[in-house]
């Protein structure tokens, strides 16, 4: 055989073994796990510890078991224990769902970046506007600290601030879900990362039996404005957004309405994980697809075509009006 070939020939065998063993290492979630949970606890308290002492512009850093916390300044004694065991609840959590999803960054903890405020976020990166942010470049997340760990109370309201952290297991879904993240649509990392969100209750602990109120009450949260209807973007136009897109939106648009995309994206994904056997099958096809390397091209498009997208709109208004979720689509 001459060189060219042969050297043509053994590319293609890497190719091969390549993807291959990625398909290997995402069934080999699954492969144990065949039935959807009914809730999830951890068995005991995540651990923290102080690594880096910081301060004088050094930062304060804390190792649990997966994650690094890099942060400015140091971390509220009393959150320290539930921050831990919410973060480390979430790779836990994605690895008794029965599709392929959990993918860590490689390389040791990965990385967890907390800014006090949101010019030091901005000044990293992290779009204004915004609570959270995943950086695939930097394989790591962004938080800030006061819409985290401090937000301010509701107006009028007397409480102490409360830590948010359906936030926190937000942005630690796109985290687990580094390794294909960058292949995934922007509607469906988003859409999952708020599935996890709404199932949190609190600590670390998922309820599983209850979806479509924990769903009802997750967007009902965010949109408290929308009285007789929730308005949301159309299914076919939130598909359509590409994660800059995606970002401007958080970036321009008013600040009630920046919840908007997300709560049509998490109403799809519900939909995928329970609206059925095919559809959950069609949802592990569809990892499989983009788990392949290089991923399959516009893998969504056969998840749920173009011509489906109108009807399955109407099918999400029905569904929800009699649970009590009255949705009003801005677009067809």
């Amino acid at each position: 055989m001459p060189l060219f070939s042969r050297l043509r020939f053994l590319a293609k065998c890497w190719l091969l073994l390549a993807s291959l063993s990625f398909s290997l290492a995402a069934q080999a979630q699954e492969s144990h796990v065949k039935s959807w949970p009914q809730s999830f606890r951890p068995s005991t308290q995540a651990k923290i510890v102080l690594v880096q002492q910081g301060g004088g512009g050094r930062e304060f850093i804390y190792h649990t078991e997966n994650f690094a916390l890099h942060s400015l300044t140091a971390l509220n004694q009393r959150n320290l224990a539930l921050f831990a065991t919410t973060a480390e609840s979430v790779p836990s959590v994605i690895k008794r769902l029965p599709l392929p999803l959990l993918g860590m960054p490689k390389d040791g903890r990965a990385k967890v970046y907390i800014f006090p405020d949101q010019d030091s976020f901005v000044a990293a990166g992290g779009p204004k506007e915004a609570a959270g942010y995943y950086s695939g470049r930097k394989q790591a997340i962004m938080l800030r600290a006061d819409t985290f760990l401090s937000p301010p109370p509701p107006s009028g309201s007397r409480l102490p601030p409360k830590a948010d952290y359906g936030l926190l297991v937000h942005e630690f879904t796109h985290l687990c879900m580094h390794r294909d993240l960058a292949h995934y649509p922007t509607w469906f990392q988003e859409g999952v990362a708020e599935y996890l969100a709404a199932m949190h209750e609190t600590g670390g602990v998922y309820q599983f039996s209850k979806v479509p109120s924990s769903i009802k009450r997750r967007i009902k949260r965010h949109l408290p404005n929308d009285q007789d209807h929730i308005v949301l973007p159309g299914i076919a136009e939130t598909m359509a957004l590409s994660s800059e897109q995606w970002r401007k939106r958080i970036e321009q648009g008013e600040a009630e309405n920046h919840y908007r995309s997300y709560g049509t994206s998490l109403l799809i994904v519900h939909t995928l994980f329970h609206g059925g056997s095919k559809r959950r099958a069609a949802t592990r096809e569809f990892l499989a697809k983009i788990q392949q390397r290089p991923p399959v091209k516009q893998a969504d498009q056969a998840l749920i075509p173009l011509d489906e997208r109108s009807a399955l709109q109407k099918r999400i208004v029905d569904y929800w009006r009699p649970r009590g979720l009255r949705l009003e689509f801005s677009s067809p």
